[in-house]
């Protein structure tokens, strides 16, 4: 219903061309009073400019997306002095045209200035805030200190932006830890009531202990409420032991709502996170799985090539040294970062058992780069090498260098490797799904909601999965998966079944924006749904516009003349003589 009067006020905008009576007034107020405002997003990484995990794609997409559904979208993020690359001046060197305008000033340890770059991507106007000393890289080791000034620094920074251009958010979205003071900023007073009408809402990406952002203060340190300004309780929780600072404490307690990237991981986290009792506090916190722009990744899927085996045969010549196309070979791929959540150890524990068990007649292929600072990292690192050397046929990785055959992978992979240890949401078994191509999963978080045990009777699934975190029921999945893949007419099923089971970007994007609406009581209206029903209403023009009465709006004209002949309108004048 609220669609179809949308469209019809909205047709009468489109007829009026400029020209006003009451139903024009009428329809403007309609639409004027919907409005949702401009949308901030507030993020630590951001697409190809700085994305180290999931988030950046996920905040990259999303913006997009709102934008394109007609909405006015601004995203912030530092810019950092050098990439996860290692990059410098990498924004010069982006072809999209974003530059330095000018410089704004936070009051943090005693004034930090941070020069503004800005541009328009794909209808979003980006901001990227700049200050070598304080956004060397992402998420660098860092001490206490420098690590709270970070996030007062940007959480300030985004604040004075909006101040500074004069452009008030309406809803602003921050996203995991690194954004954790920016609503606290808002609400505690230093720019008096300017945020008053916005409603904030965080994003948790990822609540896992070692994700939460907590920052274990040295002996010393106090609680740096010098440095940050803000209240002790928001910050430290009094019943934790030790002094610990927790950014994602303050974000959910100080914004208005908070949410994650599935529905499964809501109830995890509800249930079983250290934040569980502030995470209740919040009614109808929102989830939704992630999702992809499922047109813009074929386009980019058949630029590398044109169909799975095709695809297959170019990953089997470039990383096993095979002269042509082995289709009686199963090809599983990991894609990724090489950390303890993504679980990557499960893959290298079970290759060798594998490999003999299928009598050489199955293939790896591991690529992401392995921080060798880090002891698991480094740890996987040497097994891989070890591996490689071994089984050159049959097993592919190169820890040493980053992997830029992602989409020839999604594509060319018989089946996707996620036995991440925990996923909130998820992105890359989309990746894969949209390449129709199936995932092996361990059974948790987002990976629960989207990668579904395929089954030959009904040939219902997406995938295979294991339940319990272990090397044996983690086999005992790749095995199935082997059984499906032997089966050719079962196998290319499954294949089929695991492109319908992308989650589209745009239901994604309608679904937060339908939740951004719903936080400032405003109704979304989703026009794809009564594309065509112009079609349908009668032609109008202003000027055929003539004002009735109420007893002719309700009754009708005949009516109306009916009841206007029987009022008494007064006696004339010479009546009144008599």
């Amino acid at each position: 219903m609220s669609a179809r009067l949308m469209s019809m006020t909205g047709y009468l905008l489109k007829q009026a061309e400029g020209q006003t009576c009451a139903p024009v007034r009428a329809a403007q107020a309609l639409h004027e009073s919907n409005a949702l405002g401009p949308i901030f997003f507030f993020t630590p990484e951001l697409g190809r400019w700085s994305t180290v995990g999931g988030l950046g794609v996920m905040v990259d997409e999303l913006s997009i997306g709102v934008a394109a559904l007609g909405q006015e979208v601004v995203v912030i993020s530092p810019y950092y002095e050098r990439n996860r690359k290692g990059q410098t001046g990498y924004l010069a060197k982006d072809p999209a045209g974003i530059h330095y305008k000018d410089n704004i000033t936070v009051d943090i340890n005693g004034g930090t200035t941070l020069g503004v770059h800005e541009g328009v991507v794909d209808g979003v106007r980006v901001v990227f805030l700049h200050n070598g000393d304080i956004f060397p890289s992402p998420y660098p080791d860092a001490q206490p200190a420098f690590t709270v000034q970070q996030l007062a620094v940007f959480g300030k920074g985004c604040l004075e932006y909006c101040c500074q251009r004069q452009l008030i958010p309406s809803i602003a979205v921050t996203n995991d830890w690194f954004t954790g003071f920016t609503a606290a900023y808002a609400k505690v007073g230093h720019y008096g009531d300017t945020f008053k009408g916005t409603s904030f809402i965080h994003i948790c990406h990822n609540l896992n202990e070692a994700y939460e952002g907590r920052i274990h203060l040295n002996h010393g340190d106090g609680d740096l409420g010098a440095l940050h300004k803000l209240p002790r309780d928001w910050l430290i929780d009094p019943k934790w032991r030790g002094n610990v600072i927790n950014p994602s404490r303050c974000a959910i307690m100080l914004s208005d709502q908070w949410s994650t990237v599935s529905r499964s991981y809501r109830d995890e986290i509800l249930q079983g996170s250290p934040l569980a009792d502030i995470l209740k506090q919040k009614p109808q916190p929102f989830a939704h799985p992630n999702g992809i722009p499922i047109a813009e990744r074929v386009r980019k899927l058949d630029a590398v090539a044109p169909d799975h085996l095709t695809a297959k045969t170019q990953l089997q010549k470039k990383y096993f040294n095979l002269p042509e196309l082995d289709d009686s070979i199963a090809l599983f791929a990991f894609v990724g970062r090489v950390t303890t959540q993504k679980g990557v150890h499960l893959i290298l524990d079970i290759a060798e058992r594998i490999i003999m068990k299928s009598n050489y007649k199955v293939q790896f292929l591991v690529g992401g780069p392995a921080n060798m600072r880090e002891p698991y990292a480094a740890d996987c690192a040497h097994k891989m090498w070890h591996l490689k050397a071994k089984y050159p046929a049959c097993f592919w990785a190169a820890p040493e260098e980053f992997f830029t055959d992602g989409a020839l992978v999604n594509r060319g992979a018989d089946f996707g490797l996620m036995p991440s240890a925990f996923e909130p949401g998820g992105i890359v078994q989309h990746e894969f799904f949209v390449g129709c191509t199936p995932v092996v999963a361990f059974k948790t978080g987002g990976l629960k909601d989207s990668v579904l045990e395929y089954m030959w009777a009904t040939e219902e699934g997406t995938g295979y999965t294991f339940e319990s975190y272990n090397t044996d029921d983690f086999v005992f999945a790749m095995e199935r998966a082997l059984g499906t893949f032997r089966n050719k007419q079962k196998y290319n099923k499954l294949r089929e079944n695991a492109f319908k089971g992308t989650m589209p970007g745009e239901v994604v994007c309608k679904a937060w924006l339908a939740e951004f609406y719903r936080m400032k009581g405003k109704t979304f209206t989703d026009y794809s749904s009564v594309q065509g029903l112009e079609h349908n209403f009668q032609s109008w023009r202003p000027q055929d516009y003539q004002p009735i009465s109420i007893i002719q709006e309700i009754f009708g004209a005949d009516k109306k003349r009916e009841t206007f002949a029987e009022y008494d309108h007064g006696a004339t004048e010479a009546e009144a003589a008599i």
